[in-house]
């Protein structure tokens, strides 16, 4: 991946966003369902929680048997419940294969103070933090599903990063993952990171843009898992946040004044239905997420917004976990890696 040098003057950086070719995958001759018969498990939770936090940001409400952070009402519409928890550090693990088991790709050097911008359950930032020592490390989210036990270098506060920022140091890099659905402003968020960060400071962010793609035309247009998606975009529309902004990223960071800008696509497909070892292995693992996820990305959305029942969304569900399983549809997501340099 073409980067530039960090320590080039503002006037040889590259303006315009690089997006880095993602090529077409071949779908293998196999069409069983044995690669999910293998007990493969989660990533052992982290979760726990921190203490001495305002009590409007430790909120809890149970909905239909699942646990959500009551923060205006709910702003957060996934779960933050143990089952989700590790969910979340399952789907933590599958960034990481994704990135060549690397936590980053930016070129970062020097970094004293480092942010991870929803941390979650705070596994990138203890990774982060135990192969920096020498950073400053600070997490925050807004659930407090963090551990105590982490490296001494590593900080979690509990902020909503979509109000004022109010930090009273800027940054040498921040990350932000898997934020698609807990942003309603993205222009403005990235404005934000551009701010606090110094010069010469990385922003990387690590996202799906969860539009479901096909190439080669073996996913029907009346398929559960097409209109899954039809109803969650029209859900998050009328609840006022987008989930297919991260494509638009590398031009909102353009705008916002970053430069070498690299934005990496890598195909994340449905199953295991690529050839390609690499694709196939991701293809286990996404599967198994949105599996295990079925549910919680769409409960909150389908009951609240749209009106379904707790019967409709468990039968809905059932619906797309089959399409999860047919590798005779070759569909995938987009997951987005983009970086970019503050001149």
């Amino acid at each position: 991946m073409a980067t530039s040098n960090p320590d080039d003057s503002p006037s040889s950086a590259s303006l315009e966003p690089e997006i880095v070719a993602n090529a077409p995958l071949e779908a293998d001759s196999v069409d069983t369902d044995s690669d999910f018969n293998d007990g493969d498990s989660a990533i052992e939770s982290l979760a726990s929680s921190t203490a001495s936090i305002r009590d409007d940001m430790i909120k809890e409400v149970r909905i239909h048997g699942r646990q959500y952070t009551g923060y205006m009402e709910a702003k957060y519409v996934l779960p933050m419940d143990e089952e989700e928890r590790e969910r979340l550090d399952f789907q933590h693990h599958i960034v990481w294969l994704t990135l060549d088991q690397k936590l980053n790709l930016a070129p970062i050097r020097h970094v004293n103070r480092a942010l991870d911008a929803g941390c979650g359950t705070g596994i990138w930032a203890i990774d982060f933090a135990d192969a920096h020592p020498e950073t400053e490390v600070l997490g925050v989210d807004l659930a407090p599903v963090q551990p105590h036990n982490v490296p001494p270098n590593l900080n979690f506060e509990l902020d909503d990063l979509e109000k004022d920022w109010t930090f009273s140091r800027k940054f040498d890099y921040i990350h932000s993952q898997m934020m698609i659905g807990g942003i309603s402003n993205w222009p403005r968020y990235i404005g934000q990171c551009f701010e606090f960060l110094e010069s010469d400071g990385f922003l990387e962010v690590h996202d799906i843009d969860l539009v479901i793609r096909c190439d080669d035309g073996t996913m029907p247009s009346n398929s559960a898992i097409v209109r899954w998606h039809n109803y969650m975009h029209d859900g998050a529309k009328k609840a006022g946040f987008p989930l297919d902004s991260i494509s638009h990223v590398p031009k909102m960071m353009k705008e916002a004044g970053f430069v070498d800008i690299v934005a990496t696509p890598t195909k994340w497909p449905i199953n295991t239905w690529p050839k390609d070892k690499k694709y196939k292995e991701l293809g286990k693992w996404v599967s198994e997420n949105f599996n295990w996820g079925a549910e919680s990305m769409s409960l909150a959305l389908f009951t609240r917004i749209l009106g379904w029942s707790i019967e409709e969304v468990q039968v809905f569900a059932a619906q797309f976990r089959a399409d999860l399983r047919n590798r005779k549809m070759h569909a995938y997501w987009d997951f987005y890696v983009i970086h970019g340099r503050k001149p």
